[in-house]
This record gives C-alpha cells, structure tokens and sequence, in this order.
C-alpha cells in the first residue's frame, strides 16, 4: 500500500497529495474534501485538469494505433510535428521524440556535443532541468547531490543574473561570460527564458537577458538551449516565451503543458540540418517517445492554445494576481515577482511559507512551497475568476494573518 511506501513517508511533511479525482481548477482528495489548485502540477495542466477536448482525442487515436515504431512514424506523430514546428520560428523546424523534460534536455546537450566537438555546458545554480545525472549537474546545488556524485563533468553552474541584483551585476555577468566563451570551448549554454520555474524560487532575470546571451553564443559558436519545459505554452503570456525577447535558440526544449498532462510526451525542437549532422554520433531513440496517443493530445493541446489565445488569458489574469497581491508587499509578502501566470511569493523565512501552505490546504488552497520561503503560484491558466478569486481571498486571508 502506498502509505507504508518510503516514498510516501518521505513526501508527507511536503503535503503529499492522494488525489482522487480532478477537473478544471479543482482537484479532491481520497477523503472527497475539494480544492482550488493553484499549481497546475506543476505547469503541467495549463487547460485545466483534465480537458475534456484533449481526452477526447486520446480517445479517438486508441482506435486507430497506440504506439510507434522506432524506425519509422505515424500520421497523427507527423501531423504534430509540422504544427509544433509552424508554431516555433522558420529555423526550428524538425523535432526529436522523447517521454519527458530529462530525456529533451539529455538529447539536446548530447546533440551540442556532437555538433561542437566541444565538451563543456553552463547552467545557472538554481535551476532544475531533469533528474539525470547531466540535467541535475546543470544546476542542484553540491549539498542535494553528494550522496550520488559525481555527476556528468564538464558541466559548470554559473549565478543567474537577477533583474534584483542590478544593471552593474549583469554587466559582469556579461563580462564574465564572454571570457568563458571567448576560449571557443563551451559546446552550449542551457538556460530557462528568462526566468527560473524549476526549483521554485521564480527568480526573474535581468532585462536583456536572453538576448544578450544569444549575441554572445552566436559569436563565439557556441550552441544556446533553451528550456522552456515549465514556461511553454501559454504559461508566461506568450505562447512561448522566447517571445518576449524574440530570440530564436539554437534548441528549444519542451515537456509538461505539451499535452496539458494527458500522457507523457517531451521534445528537443531545432535546426534539421543540426540533427542531420548529429544523429549518425549519437543515439537519440526513445521507445515511447511520442506514441500516437500522446501526438493526439499535444495536437490538441496546441490547437485549443491557438485558437483560443490562452497566452492573453495568462498575461491579463497574470497582472491581476499581481495587483491583487501587491499590497501586501513590505507587510506579510517580503518578495513578488512573475510573468504571466508564475508567480513567486517571496516571504520571510521558509517556516512562514511551510505554515502558510498548510493553512491554505485545511482552507481548501492547493498551493506549494517552490524553494525556501518562496511560494510559487501557478494556477490553470483558464481559471475562471470567480475561482482565481476565490483562490486569492483564501490566500490573501492567510497571507495577512501571518
């Protein structure tokens, strides 16, 4: 049974959820007690637990194929392929398969290896890219990983410029990375768009950010990748966020909101010419990689974003939240920051932020502690706001009584 299991006894002081059923912007417990979610998984259910247009086309693909060939492709897997790619700029414009986040990111460095003949990778501390030994090298911080070092070398975490830390702090950054890479031996940079969503601390970086990192890659060949695992469609206020910045990577990576968390699917997105070049070094095959049933939920998932422009939703409901919370800022909220609908709450210490969280689910409130005292605020972006608003009273609630 699942409550005498070592998982379960380790995730119980982190609230560990035995969900029974989920619908929209809600969820329920075993005990049948109803929540509003404000996580989304994760920003994995951005269209809302459980979409009945994405389910539906599960449905309808198990009667014609379930599963793919490793040397070959399905209708439904070429169809999405050509609209993922119609959606990204010209120049991406071929796709990997993979099951998730890890195995993308894996692929992609494994891709600007063999691409650059160049071994090292920046990361940023902080930042969470998968749960293989390469992505955690990225950016777990020593203390979490010594027990399983070491991990893939040739990798080096540098400190992620924050917007906080000054215009001064960024232009050494800049300055420090251009020594790194003025050596023409760093075969990628991996970096979320300019804001970190893995590990919870939402921290957002400073303006210019992305763009001037592809300036410098592109200068010294280095290979950009870019994660937009947590941040892609719609999360942010764009249906990308490399938008914000109009910046074209080299690779994208994407996972989690791409079928709205009806089954398992990720991808590396970039250059076929790129891929071309690489695939005869590397061995980038994943046996359920894209599965037809997965295709037809990314396929729609993409589609009901598109037509239904949820990227404006999240950006004005985003702002809302914002406005809404940002009395409480120098009171009971210490740090606010976000973009589009990822939102960290900054409080005084990580005991605040434990009680708080705890408060909020006997109030009914799903929300979870993202890093140290930082609640990261990720609700289904098609919330209603009757909902949101019912939400945020729960949360303001707590919040100024503490």
């Amino acid at each position: 049974m699942i409550e005498n299991s070592i998982v379960y006894r380790n995730l119980k002081k982190y609230n560990f959820f035995r969900m029974s059923r989920a619908e929209g912007s809600l969820i329920w417990d075993m005990e049948g007690k109803k929540y509003i979610d404000f996580t989304s998984a994760w920003n994995v259910t951005n269209l809302g637990w459980n979409n009945p247009e994405v389910n539906e086309a599960i449905a309808k693909q198990t009667k014609k194929n379930v599963q793919g060939l490793l040397w070959g492709s399905d209708p439904i897997q070429e169809e999405y392929a050509h609209k993922l790619t119609s959606a990204l700029p010209e120049k991406l414009d071929a796709c990997t398969k993979a099951t998730g986040g890890t195995e993308a990111i894996e692929e992609a460095m494994k891709i600007a290896r063999a691409a650059t003949g160049r071994k090292k990778i920046i990361g940023f501390k902080g930042s969470y890219h998968g749960q293989s030994f390469a992505s955690l090298a990225l950016g777990y911080s020593p203390q979490m990983v010594e027990r399983i070092e070491p991990l893939v070398p040739e990798i080096i975490q540098l400190e992620f410029p924050t917007e906080k830390a000054g215009e001064e702090n960024f232009k050494n950054f800049i300055s420090n990375l251009e020594e790194m890479l003025i050596h023409r031996d760093v075969a990628a940079i991996v970096t979320e768009p300019g804001i970190i969503t893995g590990w919870g601390s939402t921290l957002i970086a400073y303006p210019g950010f992305l763009k001037k990192v592809r300036e410098l890659t592109e200068k010294y060949g280095t290979l950009l990748i870019v994660d937009e695992v947590g941040t892609g469609f719609s999360r942010t206020g764009k249906l990308f966020a490399i938008e914000h910045e109009n910046v074209v990577p080299d690779m994208i990576a994407l996972a989690k909101g791409i079928s709205n968390g009806a089954s398992a699917i990720g991808t590396v997105v970039g250059n076929s010419e790129l891929f071309k070049s690489t695939f005869p070094y590397i061995n980038i095959i994943s046996t359920f990689g894209w599965t037809p049933i997965s295709c037809a939920a990314a396929l729609t998932t993409l589609e009901i974003h598109q037509r239904d422009k949820v990227w404006e939703q999240a950006e004005a409901k985003g702002k809302y939240i914002m406005e809404k919370l940002t009395p409480l800022v120098g009171n009971s909220i210490v740090d606010l920051r976000g973009q589009g609908m990822e939102i960290g709450i900054g409080l005084k210490d990580a005991e605040t932020a434990r009680k708080t969280i705890d408060v909020a689910f006997e109030k009914g409130l799903h929300i979870v502690v993202g890093a140290e005292h930082n609640l990261q605020i990720m609700p289904p972006l098609t919330i209603s706001q009757k909902v949101l608003d019912q939400g945020l009273e729960i949360l303001i609630g707590i919040l100024r009584e503490s």
